[in-house]
């Protein structure tokens, strides 16, 4: 699929565009998460951008809440998701695919980044140990400390832990787990 790359500039647009896309998302959003997908799909200015949110909060489209310090969520409001409703068909059917079509995957490797965890730590000033782990939300489902030896050995280690953390599960998974037969006694 083409991306669209001829600048958006309508004021309007893009605040059916930062609903639309909102909408599409069906969640809380933060504000580097609504960004991303708004602009990696859509050439559009930060700060018209960032103009069209602040009108969708003023207006009462989008709600936005400062859970912590630098952290700012946004939430589609009951009149935000009706004026969606209503607008979606302004935005150019093939903006809106790309926008659709971005959003599955983008959650995808979020998600992945936050569930896997590795890093590198001192045992002294010459030895280091790396820790693992692959989490649901918070929930552990693998945790892992190795000895590495040099530093440069653990940041390979990390490296590709963060690059197949799939397959290392799953091994380790298997490896773990009683063979069909011995279950069966």
């Amino acid at each position: 699929m083409l991306l669209y790359t001829r600048e958006i500039s309508d004021p309007v647009l893009i605040q059916y565009i930062i609903l639309f896309t909102m909408s599409e998302a069906d969640r809380t959003v933060t504000h580097n998460q609504l960004t991303s997908l708004v602009l990696d799909r859509c050439n559009i200015s930060f700060t018209d951008f960032s103009i069209a949110l602040d009108n969708l909060i003023n207006i009462g489209l989008v709600a936005r809440y400062k859970p912590e310090p630098n952290i700012h969520i946004y939430e589609l409001t009951e009149k935000g998701i009706e004026a969606n409703g209503f607008f979606y068909r302004s935005i150019p059917i093939y903006i809106r695919e790309q926008i659709v079509a971005y959003i599955a995957p983008f959650f995808r490797e979020e998600i992945k980044k936050s569930s896997t965890r590795a890093e590198i730590i001192p045992i002294n000033e010459q030895e280091f140990m790396v820790q693992c782990g692959i989490y649901d939300n918070k929930t552990p489902l693998m945790e892992l400390n190795f000895y590495a030896g040099t530093r440069k050995t653990a940041a390979q280690m990390v490296r590709h832990f963060k690059e197949k953390q799939d397959e290392i599960y799953q091994t380790i998974l298997y490896a773990m787990s009683p063979a069909e037969e011995n279950a069966s006694e």
